[in-house]
């Protein structure tokens, strides 16, 4: 199964009746890259002033029709599924980030004597904690739930639900998590299932989900934190934490510009190789 891209660059003036008219010829989500957002290594990026759209479709040709209502300069791309389950597969087998023991649904193994066990199927869906960002991210949920055992728990583009099961077999009191991808919305649920834990699961963006929360956790692009910052930091509770990674090092001051910019103070954070995570402050009492 694949699906298509259609990517077209405009002036930022006309970028959302471009976006509207891929959303009419049915794209299933459109990706909007501002010039000056560092993207991810070896992606494109627009020129000044101006912004790269990119539609998805399920359809190849609806795609095709897109492209052609857009102009000359749009480009057309097949993008094959990638099955993170059968990646995992390869070789790959339990893992211990802090007090979480990682096993895949296919492996038996015993975890270690007072950890939590975590039993994980991404199937289409990321999130394995072999990845340096995914376990950055595991153990700063681990780190932050020792200190406060009872706390809420708000998983952003959680992929296959890894950090909030982990979250709630931890001890988290409330765990809400949401992906824009409905496919990865089915994983978590299945996975949360699977191990016995509730979640509360959407497809709807942050600003749609109720409540604050003491710790906002959200591995994702760079790009889309700095979109997202003004969300995420009104999703923390007062005292509470924002953790932030899929940041490489030299996009780091970028991020954090971001959020310091939602009146958000930065904590010591981590490094794993070429990866970052990010962690900030909300001001008030716990």
């Amino acid at each position: 199964m694949a699906t298509w891209s259609v990517t077209a660059e405009f002036p930022a003036d006309e970028a959302d009746e471009a976006t509207a008219l891929l959303f009419e010829r049915g794209a299933s989500g459109v990706e909007e890259r501002e010039a000056g957002l560092a993207p991810m290594p070896g992606e494109r990026q627009p020129g000044a002033g101006r912004v790269l759209l990119i539609g998805f479709f399920a359809d190849a040709g609806a795609a095709q029709e897109a492209a052609g209502a857009l102009g000359a300069g749009a480009e057309l791309a097949e993008i094959p599924d990638r099955d993170w389950g059968e990646e995992w597969k390869k070789g790959l087998g339990p893992i211990s980030v802090g007090r979480v023991f990682l096993r895949p649904s296919w492996v038996d193994a015993e975890p270690p004597p007072g950890s939590v066990e975590v039993v994980l199927d991404p199937g289409m869906a990321f999130g394995t904690g072999t990845h340096p960002t995914t376990a950055l991210c595991l153990a700063a949920v681990d780190a932050f739930l020792a200190r406060r055992p009872r706390a809420t728990v708000l998983d952003v583009g959680t992929g296959s639900g890894l950090l909030a099961i982990a979250a709630r077999k931890l001890g988290a009191a409330r765990v809400a998590a949401n992906d824009n991808d409905p496919v990865a919305v089915a994983v978590a649920a299945e996975n949360a299932a699977r191990n016995g834990v509730s979640l509360e699961l959407t497809g709807r963006p942050p600003s749609a989900i109720p409540g604050t929360f003491d710790l906002v956790v959200a591995n994702i692009l760079a790009n889309v934190l700095v979109e997202l910052a003004p969300d995420l930091a009104r999703r923390a509770a007062p005292g509470g934490e924002v953790v932030l990674a899929g940041v490489l090092v030299p996009q780091e001051e970028e991020v954090a510009l971001a959020f310091r910019a939602q009146g958000l103070s930065a904590l010591p954070g981590a490094r794993s190789g070429e990866w970052s995570l990010l962690r900030f402050e909300r001001a008030g009492a716990p």
